[in-house]
């Protein structure tokens, strides 16, 4: 039944029952149902895939999507947890509507540990005692600070050691190296050169008098200084004390130069060298510079490179680990 009303049965069917005015009424109402529909349905911000976060950073929009929107939560997310993590973000758009987004993203820490030491060179004398710690002004993780020294020489995370092959009692050139690890066991190392100096020996001098009894001569005027005719004959002279050595200034003796055989003109020089032998050489692990000091322990503009090899490591150094 009709009853003056149109239904719905077929679009022809309709027009021809209700005529123009009545199709012109169903055809605006369809648009705006339309519109009604599209307003309503859920927003979205288009999040970027593979996203890497650094160990101990805030998220940031910016980070997550290329979209003009704020960044008002993260939901599940842990900063100082590296790996995968599954969070959800909220988004607020220029609407001020809120958008949640599940997102995918990884947590790495790619910052090694800071190492600062007080000085690149000490010195002390034979006899001294040597705190190889003592040189060490700090040893800090960018994120999570100060890192604690250990004894464990088998440490891999959260600490750093001291190896040094230093003896104290015994004149020479000596090196000292720190190693670091943070939580996540990044690693970082640094070294210092430790001279020890020969412990100086107080010195004697005997003076001779020509004019005591027994060193062969007389004072007897008119007898030419020849012997009497009651001493012995001896022609001895006169005891005379050794001039003391005078070092070398500008001279650096060879075993303070490292294995590299090579003297370098600044700090930076000696790196670059070290860097290239080291992507040369695989069997390098590490290397160490220094600056040098001559003969009479006048430190110099100059610095020296030593290579550590392999499983070498303790016997390049001399220590017998």
């Amino acid at each position: 039944m009709r009853h003056g009303a149109w239904y719905i049965k077929g679009v022809n069917n309709s027009i021809d029952e209700l005529g123009g005015e009545a199709v012109m009424k169903k055809a605006v109402s369809s648009v705006l149902l339309c519109v009604l529909l599209c307003a309503c349905g859920k927003a979205s911000v288009e999040v970027k895939e593979g996203v890497v976060v650094e160990y101990g950073e805030d998220l940031k929009a910016e980070a997550l999507t290329n979209e003009q929107v704020t960044l008002k939560e993260v939901k599940g997310f842990d900063a100082k947890k590296t790996g995968e993590q599954k969070v959800t973000a909220i988004f607020v758009n220029e609407k001020d509507k809120e958008i949640e987004e599940e997102i995918t993203l990884e947590v790495k820490d790619t910052k090694k540990p800071e190492i600062k030491l007080k000085k690149e060179k000490v010195e002390i004398t034979a006899g001294d005692k040597f705190d190889a710690a003592s040189n060490i002004e700090s040893v800090k993780d960018p994120v999570d600070g100060d890192i604690k020294k250990s004894e464990d020489k088998k440490l891999t995370k959260n600490g750093y050691i001291i190896t040094s092959d230093v003896n104290a009692k015994k004149a020479g050139s000596y090196t000292v190296k720190v190693t670091a690890y943070d939580v996540n066991g990044n690693k970082a190392e640094s070294s210092y050169k430790v001279t020890v100096k020969k412990k100086p020996q107080e010195q004697t001098t005997t003076q001779s008098n020509n004019q005591s009894s027994g060193n062969g001569y007389t004072s007897n005027q008119g007898s030419n200084n020849k012997p009497s005719a009651g001493n012995t004959g001896s022609n001895k002279k006169p005891t005379q004390s050794k001039p003391q050595q005078t070092c070398k200034a500008g001279y650096v003796h060879p075993n303070q130069i490292g294995n590299s055989g090579k003297i370098f003109n600044s700090k930076q020089e000696a790196i670059n060298y070290g860097n290239m032998m080291s992507e040369k050489d695989s069997s390098i692990v590490s290397f160490s510079y220094a600056q040098l000091s001559d003969d009479c322990d006048n430190l110099l503009n100059k610095w020296d490179v030593n290579f550590n090899y392999g499983n070498n490591f303790c016997d390049n150094l001399g220590w017998g680990c």
